[in-house]
């Protein structure tokens, strides 16, 4: 079998993981391509039952996969199920072909090449020599990304001369809960900080927003702001653009890639956090910020914000320069 000097991308249907594999990948420099999943029904089953097979594919992927002319040098795979798929064409490339792993595989970690996991999942990273662990998620927030999507959507934030405070987002998971009384103190605390700012909000959901606390926010602001509902907006969604045009960030705790996304902004980041909204995990990572000078919480007696001269987060830059020193 052929090797080409090219990264594949194998994405499923989450978009943070896609999202956090793509960035990896243009931080490394090499050309990708995106292999898109689709699964079967024993994608479900852990990846113990059927090992590196392919029959967790769906036939149309795995007649593309057994049929290309040639595999890659390099494949990111990020989470549970891509997992076992990389390893499969690892296997059918003689070991030639190198695997980075995001996120947990549920299978021996020392099957990877690069294995790359948050600080918060609490690994050893001394008893693994492939395992890279980071502060958040990988993003793919670049400086030219970013301007881009500010000149994109200038007609909507190019003219707002006040202070711009971005209020973003999250919502329950299965291991925690955003409740309605949590987002009433939210919007408390955010609509008093502009006021006393003489700022403007601009306020976007996300994917695990429910609609009762998207309106228990709207209804309890009482301060300039523009509410960006991402079902409205999902085909022309200025997030990137408000991550460059914003002078403050409020992020709800339970959102590790966003907070990670606007941390590496190197602007201000304040983290909402109340008992359910995040788990010991995701304190553990507020912990790592705060005590690295990325990210502050947002108290409930704060009168403004301010700007601390936080560090810019640049952990995929950094894993990138790892990965590429052992090529």
């Amino acid at each position: 079998m052929d090797i080409k000097d090219e990264i594949w991308i194998l994405a499923d249907n989450r978009p943070g993981t896609v999202s956090q594999s793509i960035g990896l990948a243009e931080e490394i420099g090499f050309e990708y391509k995106i292999i898109n999943l689709s699964y079967s029904i024993f994608a479900s089953l852990p990846n113990c039952f059927f090992g590196d097979s392919l029959i967790r594919l769906s036939k149309n992927i795995r007649k593309k996969l057994t049929e290309s002319e040639y595999l890659p040098s390099l494949i990111i795979s990020a989470g549970r199920r891509s997992a076992p798929i990389a390893l499969h064409l690892k296997k059918q490339s003689q070991n030639q072909t190198k695997i980075i792993q995001i996120m947990r595989p549920e299978c021996n970690l020392t099957k990877f090449d690069f294995v790359i996991l948050p600080k918060h999942d609490l690994v050893d990273e001394s008893k693994f020599k492939n395992v890279i662990t980071t502060i958040g998620s990988l993003t793919k927030i670049r400086d030219n990304v970013i301007a881009s999507e500010k000149e994109k959507f200038s007609p909507w934030f190019g003219n707002i001369e006040k202070i711009k405070i971005a209020l973003l987002l999250g919502g329950s998971s299965k291991k925690t809960k955003f409740e309605k009384k949590s987002a009433e103190r939210l919007a408390k605390i955010s609509s008093d900080l502009a006021e006393n700012m003489n700022a403007v909000l601009l306020v976007l959901n996300s994917r695990r927003t429910s609609e009762e606390i998207s309106e228990t926010i709207k209804s309890n602001l009482k301060c300039d702001f523009q509410f960006f509902d991402w079902r409205e907006v999902k085909n022309n969604n200025p997030y990137l653009a408000i991550i460059g045009y914003a002078d403050f960030f409020i992020i709800s705790g339970d959102s590790v890639s966003m907070i990670s996304e606007c941390c590496s902004s190197g602007k201000p980041v304040y983290i909402f956090d109340e008992k359910k909204i995040s788990s010991k995990k995701h304190r553990k990572f507020h912990r790592d910020l705060s005590s690295e000078n990325y990210a502050k919480k947002l108290t409930k007696d704060i009168f403004e914000l301010k700007d601390f001269s936080p560090k810019k987060l640049q952990e995929t830059k950094r894993v990138a320069t790892l990965i590429r020193s052992k090529f």
